[in-house]
């Protein structure tokens, strides 16, 4: 995660849920330590002032695995609104964490237990500041 943009509101609320998950003894600590070293070097920005082209909170990607092709949509969510049914991803997770604050066409590398996947940002098919859903 790097050079990546979040919204102060996005921000916030990840704060607070970083700080309720490190009391949690069934969190993972290595994915809330990924998740709070990129939120604190993100460049903050008022929501109205995201670019439609980044993946924030409550977006809709489209993803494509760059080894198979494959493509997945997926929402990036708060824990406790994770249903990976419905590919609704919490953000503690290690995509939603990889994906957060990147933009459209980005490419991000992210570690699996048998190897290094590579995913590619095909498109923001929601974004809720572009869509003035500015309360998610």
């Amino acid at each position: 995660m790097t050079n990546l943009i979040i919204n102060k509101l996005d921000y916030q609320r990840l704060i607070d849920r970083v700080t309720k998950a490190k009391a949690d003894p069934n969190a993972s600590f290595k994915h809330i330590r990924t998740l709070l070293m990129g939120v604190s070097q993100a460049t903050l920005l008022e929501p109205t002032d995201i670019p439609a082209d980044v993946v924030t909170m409550n977006s809709l990607v489209k993803i494509r695995y760059l080894d198979d092709q494959k493509t997945l949509n997926v929402r990036l969510v708060y824990p406790e609104q994770a249903n990976i049914a419905q590919r609704q991803i919490s953000i503690f997770a290690p995509l939603a964490t990889a994906l957060l604050g990147c933009k459209k066409g980005d490419q991000v590398s992210l570690s699996t237990p048998a190897r290094t996947v590579k995913i590619q940002i095909d498109a923001i098919l929601y974004q809720p500041e572009a869509a003035g859903d500015l309360a998610l």
